[in-house]
């Protein structure tokens, strides 16, 4: 299996993105998810006490998505269709909140749950939810979309939520991709995976 998850990984265009070895900070995470922002070209950010632009093309290469990666999933996937992908996957006709093991592929099935566990962590990574669906019906048809814009919109929520905050990994590697993790920062490196808002 781990060869046909290496080829799906680089048939989408995430072979660079998929193995997150950054170790996290929470001081730079905190920064970053304080003052990130949508705009309509991009996103906007703060990193030691500087701010940053940057278009979502390149904010997608910053996590390690591949050039030729579609930021606009639903422009790359315009003939997904919910129901129908679900059926296709699920087997079945009847559905009422689909779960991680409704699904019969193995590989859809793992993809899921990886889906859950790294761009989208939440309590129950059980549900599926439709960026999901979206997600996993362009790995079958073997398109190669960013997931940036559904991860800015869980990101943008982490102030509401309660519980950890997984990114601080992926926050780490877009200031090193950035060129702004030196020397001079390495003491803002922690090994801690998360960020817990519960004692804030």
């Amino acid at each position: 299996m781990d060869v046909e998850f290496d080829f799906i990984f680089q048939v989408v265009g995430w072979q660079n993105f998929w193995s997150i070895t950054e170790q996290g900070s929470r001081a730079l995470t905190m920064e970053f998810l304080c003052t990130l922002n949508i705009t309509n070209p991009g996103v906007n950010l703060r990193f030691f006490g500087k701010e940053y632009s940057t278009p979502w093309k390149d904010f997608s290469r910053l996590l390690g998505f591949d050039a030729q990666c579609v930021v606009d999933v639903d422009s790359t996937i315009q003939d997904f269709y919910k129901t129908k992908f679900w059926r296709e996957i699920f087997g079945k006709t009847d559905f009422f909140h689909p779960r991680t093991n409704d699904i019969n592929n193995p590989t859809l099935h793992f993809m899921h749950k990886w889906l859950g566990m790294t761009l989208f962590p939440r309590n129950d990574t059980r549900t599926i939810r439709t960026d999901d669906l979206k997600l996993m019906y362009a790995m079958v048809k073997r398109k190669k979309v960013s997931p940036i814009k559904f991860m800015m919109n869980q990101w943008l929520k982490v102030f509401t939520l309660v519980g950890d905050v997984e990114c601080p990994s992926l926050v780490t590697r877009i200031a090193t991709n950035m060129g702004l993790m030196q020397r001079s920062f390495v003491s803002l490196i922690t090994e801690c995976p998360y960020i817990d808002f519960e004692y804030f």
